[in-house]
């Protein structure tokens, strides 16, 4: 029954994906990408070379192209067979169901895409691009952001509904590359198809869902690994204040695997920090002291000391640290940080609602606990298709 089931979400879901948005996404966006393999994995394939067909018969199952960025152009060989250089290659699918694989020098396994490819040459290389439902991407960008973490469906939900607010809030972040976003973390994580039928059902059980604000506007819906007892505001991370994302207790992420955490630092690699940033008076006392200890109770977005106001967040990224939520204690020639938390700390939790939805919390009330304010409603209540 339970297969049953799946088989039918399986269905509805890519019916329902006919009726989605369609968005353009910018592969391998954290390469420089010369040259490529693509493989029909499913379906066949039309190959347009400057808007004209270039092969008289689709191409089928298994059928390998090589593509090369060559000379300002688009090379494209069928095995041994030249089948010419163009300005933009366009692949596509020609059957209901059609997927790619693409594999470049960069990265040792193949990805697989769904539904159509569009590749364009910019400074020298190739801008790959994958032409596909909102929903289709949806579920991939689950699959890659979040599967392993958790298997429950109620999750995958809250990550679907997240996911698809991001993408609509964000579509013109690469206009200037003929896509709408990229697959890096840039914009959010994207590998391929979702092969995962709970994300899969999420998906669909989700469709459309995104979350508002009090005036129906699309929110920024940051989110991070656990906010180790305490979200941070969006205004102490990035500077702009949402009411939606403010700091709030979170007692859910407190006992999840990343909750805690603890580095040790060389006293001469800590103090190089404060001098290179705020001069050589921390070199001597008393400055040079009070560097070696910071117990605050909650999270602070700055450390002030003196007449600096030091942002944590600085010394997060100097330090590659977990998080910005932390104290500092003396040992030795050594400090040792103990912290809390894995991220920004803005938004969601994803440790944290992994354990709401455990304790029996629904999606939206998840989302509702940590976007103040927020609602979830369908996206065609607010955008014209």
């Amino acid at each position: 029954m339970y297969k049953k089931i799946i088989l039918f979400s399986f269905c509805l879901f890519f019916i329902y994906c006919a009726y989605s948005l369609d968005i353009k996404i910018k592969l391998f966006q954290d390469f420089e990408v010369e040259s490529c393999v693509l493989q029909v994995e499913t379906g066949k394939y039309a190959i347009l070379g400057d808007n004209v067909k270039i092969l008289p018969a689709d191409l089928e199952t298994s059928a390998l192209l090589t593509i090369t960025a060559f000379e300002g152009k688009i090379k494209i060989e069928k095995g041994v067979q030249f089948l010419g250089t163009f300005s933009s290659v366009e692949f596509l699918g020609t059957k209901y169901t059609n997927n790619f694989s693409l594999k470049i020098a960069e990265i040792p396994v193949k990805r697989v895409y769904e539904e159509n490819l569009s590749v364009r040459i910019n400074n020298g290389l190739l801008t790959i691009i994958n032409n596909i439902s909102l929903e289709k991407y949806v579920a991939g960008v689950v699959q890659s952001e979040v599967f392993g973490s958790s298997n429950d469906l109620e999750f995958f939900k809250i990550q679907a509904i997240v996911s698809r607010t991001y993408c609509l809030a964000n579509l013109n972040r690469h206009l200037a590359q003929g896509a709408n976003l990229c697959d890096g973390t840039h914009c959010q994580s994207y590998k391929g198809k979702c092969t995962q039928p709970n994300i899969l059902r999420a998906a669909y059980e989700t469709f459309c869902d995104v979350v508002v604000d009090t005036a129906n506007r699309l929110v920024s819906t940051a989110y991070h690994s656990n906010s180790g007892g305490m979200t941070e505001s969006a205004l102490n991370v990035w500077g702009k204040d949402m009411p939606y994302l403010q700091a709030i207790k979170d007692t859910f992420s407190l006992r999840a695997r990343n909750a805690r955490w603890e580095k040790t630092i060389p006293k001469n690699a800590w103090t190089e920090f404060f001098v290179k940033n705020y001069g050589d008076k921390y070199t001597q006392a008393p400055l040079q002291s009070q560097i070696m200890k910071f117990e605050p109770d909650t999270r602070q977005a700055y450390w002030i000391i003196d007449a600096d106001t030091i942002p944590t967040k600085d010394i997060r990224m100097y330090f590659k640290l977990r998080s910005s939520f932390f104290t500092v204690a003396p040992k030795g020639d050594a400090v040792v940080l103990h912290g809390r938390g894995y991220g920004h700390g803005v938004g969601l939790s994803q440790e944290g609602a992994i354990e709401m939805v455990k304790q029996g919390y629904g999606a939206a009330d998840i989302l509702k606990f940590y976007y103040i304010g927020t609602n979830v409603i369908k996206y065609t209540d607010i955008i014209d298709l």
